[in-house]
């Protein structure tokens, strides 16, 4: 094998390499959701960023970094349609966009 078939090779298992780590990156579906707390363990709304839906009555798990109470924004993600959440946060009103917002507070758009 010569030096160019060599240097041709490399490359081309370099690019394959990137191109399957971007596809293994990019390929975990992952969904957005803004939510109000009824209480500590319960969103009264949860709203998905994706297509609006809103849920009501969600269980969210506190953590030892996540402890929502009453009256909180939340903002949750999840990789299996809001099912469970492995990131959450609590956040202000104004973190939250407001076609969404809207929906929390049953407002028409």
């Amino acid at each position: 094998m010569n030096k160019k078939s060599a240097i041709l090779l490399i490359s081309g298992l370099a690019v394959l390499a990137i191109a399957m780590a971007a596809l293994l990156l990019f390929s975990t579906q992952k969904s957005t959701y803004y939510g109000y707390m009824e209480n500590g363990t319960t969103a009264e709304k949860v709203v998905s960023e994706k297509n609006n839906e809103v849920t009501e009555n969600v269980k969210v798990e506190p953590t030892k970094d996540f402890k929502p109470k009453k009256g909180d924004f939340v903002k949750l993600i999840s990789n299996d349609d809001g099912k469970t959440f492995y990131k959450k946060e609590v956040v202000t009103h104004d973190d939250i966009p407001h076609g969404l917002m809207m929906k929390i507070h049953e407002m028409d758009m």
